[in-house]
């Protein structure tokens, strides 16, 4: 299928895409579909196998193709879906903003918007608390939420990656987001499930935020993650050297504490 050049160019910087999250994701493939809808809407299916492959850890792209396939009016439908996951966002917020108690640490892992949005949330209801940020290598988005925190007036600290297990001993909890939660585990941005086994030999709960379009359907199996660009983590390999770049990675949900939906606060459904 050969597109209108603003469907595929659309397409092709979701699937360049290295920092954006899922929600940011989630938007411009919507916005995709739509404009599928408008200029070639025989070309929809098409548009949604192109972007669940974009990027194959997002359940969102998943949930959203589905909704706008089974639709009659597929604009309509991604406008809709779009709109109920920003609905979804600052309830999910809200909830978990109830566990950021006054005077605590909580540790976070990469850049989670809806993390970011209960830390606000937990502000606003005039809780003073303390952020620690792993750098998240390679691409660092915890030090892009850290200095979002930071201009927020939050007290932040930056720590590596390497050292959770040096400061898990002094964080009430940890959260986290998420890309796609299915019985199989937590996908997330890699050195989650590292940090949910520190977590739970430290005894430190750990919860992750997501609106129930990041569930995968029952019957979806997720792609496997392509490996990414090696030079993000080393420019120039000596010889025999062979660098494995993979941006996500599965966490078991036996080590969360729960689940923070709109809805509230579930338990992790059992594994497969």
């Amino acid at each position: 299928m050969i597109f209108p050049p603003p469907i595929q160019d659309r397409i092709d910087a979701i699937r360049g895409s290295r920092t954006s999250g899922a929600a940011e994701l989630t938007a411009q493939a919507a916005d995709v579909l739509s404009l599928a809808a408008e200029l070639a809407p025989d070309s929809i299916p098409d548009a949604a196998r192109l972007l669940v492959a974009a990027q194959p850890a997002m359940a969102p792209l998943v949930n959203l193709t589905r909704f706008v396939l089974a639709a009659t009016d597929p604009g309509a439908a991604a406008r809709e879906f779009l709109l109920r996951m920003r609905a979804a966002a600052p309830r999910v917020a809200g909830h978990a903003a109830r566990f950021i108690l006054d005077g605590c640490a909580v540790l976070t892992h990469s850049y989670s918007s809806t993390v970011f949005e209960a830390f606000l949330a937990a502000r606003q209801r005039g809780r003073h608390f303390h952020v620690i940020c792993t750098e998240s290598r390679p691409l660092c988005e915890g030090a892009a939420l850290a200095a979002s925190l930071g201009r927020e007036g939050i007290e932040v600290t930056l720590i590596l990656d390497a050292a959770i297990a040096s400061f898990l001993p002094r964080v009430a909890l940890v959260l986290v987001g998420a890309d796609a939660v299915s019985s199989r585990g937590l996908v997330n941005k890699t050195g989650t499930a590292l940090l949910a086994l520190a977590a739970s030999r430290f005894q430190v709960p750990m919860y992750a935020l997501c609106g129930s379009e990041k569930f995968l359907p029952p019957d979806y199996e997720l792609r496997p993650e392509p490996p990414k660009d090696p030079r993000e983590i080393l420019a120039h390999p000596p010889p025999n050297v062979t660098v494995v770049n993979y941006y996500f990675d599965l966490t078991p949900l036996e080590y969360l504490a729960g689940i923070v939906t709109e809805d509230g606060v579930t338990s992790p459904p059992p594994g497969p």
